[in-house]
């Protein structure tokens, strides 16, 4: 008897559904670095008006066991799942997956620990449920992009939808079956322009991807059915939001699960909470910066050559509120040589560009890379011109987080207490941090959520 041909969508449930339990250290150590990075992240961006405004609709859709970061009552898992992930990513200081040519963990931890509270799950099956999840996420963004983002898709709240209801399909132990109809319901939720960027439905699209997902997998479990193949084909997800241009199921199929997506790719982590197509630029920056021992008055200007998708990302020249600062080349750039850095308070609610931060901005000029290779692997160039005639050049090809120069676990601890200091004493902060860190042993996540409830709660009771 023949070989069963699969079909793409049947290939990734059957892996998603049946693969053995994840058990080795490094890709759980990777997952609970997700899930401590994006907690922080989800604390420090409860405080911004998006998040703020979705916890404000969505506690009139009921109660229920779920905890929603700044807020005492619990809610249903969809909407937990929705106003955290819409924190998680308000603040662009969320991880990237390049597979995905977007963000992974701010639609995948929210929605899992939603999920997981709700049904009482360990540490270590939202951990393994996270593994899965991203693998899906890392193949079926594998064939897509980067064709799907340059149409102007935010892959966040569209690849990322599918791969975060196959770990929460997972996560609810689903059969093949299962996971086929989850994925399939979620494919047709999937959504999200690029045309959001700078406002704050952007953020949201995080949020809504890890409510789809949540209640994808759910709708599967309760026996929705859907399209046995929602990804291949004619109006799959690929020839409506890809096309023939795209790289196509192939490559992607024939790597699935080996090596794990988490291991093989790894997710990069943020240094700076403003959009990733900065960071390249910043980076650079930064190390002249260092190397000469140079100050703002010493420049007469900067500029930086970067790939077509983070130009066209970069859409703010003259950004008139936070949001629109976090995708702004000008902004941050200009901020980074007169401050010295680039941290949360750049990118305050309200108020004006400081004055030196906009008396230095018309020295910043970002060009559109001319390199026939068009990817955003491309390197960027910075090169500074100096008033004393010198000129400063460098080429960065890698972001200090991604898996060429990852973060120490010092790093990811400075990052998580900085996040959660914004919010709560830092006793509390640094228990919440020591309990993430055994999250992989944890029969129930109740002691690590419990207290994200009690955070801004100053700011929430003067609301």
């Amino acid at each position: 008897m023949g070989n069963i041909i699969m079909s793409v969508t049947e290939k990734l449930a059957s892996w998603a559904a049946e693969t053995s339990d994840v058990r080795a250290a490094d890709p759980l150590d990777k997952a609970r670095d997700a899930v401590l990075d994006t907690i922080g992240v989800m604390i420090a961006g409860a405080h911004d008006q998006a998040a703020k405004r979705v916890r404000r609709a969505v506690a009139n859709w009921g109660e229920g066991p779920a905890t929603v970061v700044g807020q005492t009552t619990g809610l249903a898992a969809p909407w937990a799942a929705l106003a955290n992930g819409t924190a998680a990513h308000a603040l662009d200081f969320d991880d990237s997956f390049g597979p995905v040519s977007g963000h992974a963990s701010a639609v995948m931890v929210p929605a899992l620990l939603a999920l997981g509270e709700q049904e009482g799950m360990s540490g270590h099956a939202i951990l393994d449920a996270y593994v899965v999840g991203l693998e899906i996420q890392a193949r079926v963004g594998q064939s897509v992009n980067v064709e799907h983002y340059k149409r102007g898709w935010h892959s966040t709240s569209t690849v990322s939808t599918i791969g975060t209801a196959a770990g929460c399909a997972r996560l609810l132990g689903l059969n093949v079956k299962g996971m086929q109809n989850a994925i399939s319901i979620a494919v047709s939720t999937a959504a999200g322009s690029k045309r959001q960027f700078g406002t704050m439905a952007k953020p949201m699209h995080a949020g809504l991807a890890a409510k789809n997902a949540v209640m994808a997998a759910s709708l599967a479990s309760a026996g929705i059915e859907a399209s046995d193949e929602p990804l291949d084909g004619k109006w799959g997800f690929r020839d409506l939001y890809a096309g023939e241009e795209s790289p196509g199921f192939d490559a992607a199929m024939a790597a699935l699960g080996d090596p794990l997506a988490i291991e093989e790719f790894c997710l990069s982590p943020k240094s700076y909470p403003c959009c990733a197509s900065t960071h390249r630029s910043l980076d650079g920056l930064f190390a002249l910066k260092a190397e000469h021992g140079i100050n703002a008055d010493d420049v007469d200007a900067i500029t930086t050559v970067v790939p077509p998708i983070n130009f066209n990302n970069l859409m703010y020249s003259n950004p008139q509120t936070e949001m629109e600062r976090r995708f702004s080349m000008q902004y941050c750039l200009s901020t980074a040589m007169t401050h010295g850095e680039v941290v949360l308070g750049d990118f305050r609610a309200g108020g004006e560009t400081p004055d030196e931060v906009k008396s230095f901005m018309p020295k910043i000029d970002m060009q559109l890379s001319e390199h026939p290779d068009s990817s955003p692997q491309r390197p960027t160039l910075v090169e500074i011109s100096l008033r004393d005639g010198r000129k400063l050049a460098t080429e960065i090809t890698h972001t200090k987080g991604q898996k060429e120069a990852p973060l120490s676990d010092q790093d990811y601890a400075r990052k998580f207490l900085g996040c959660a200091e914004e919010a709560m004493d830092a006793e509390t902060a640094a228990s919440i941090h020591k309990d993430i860190l055994t999250f992989d042993t944890l029969n129930s996540i109740a002691g690590v959520m419990a207290p994200l409830r009690n955070v801004h709660q100053a700011v929430a009771a003067a609301e």
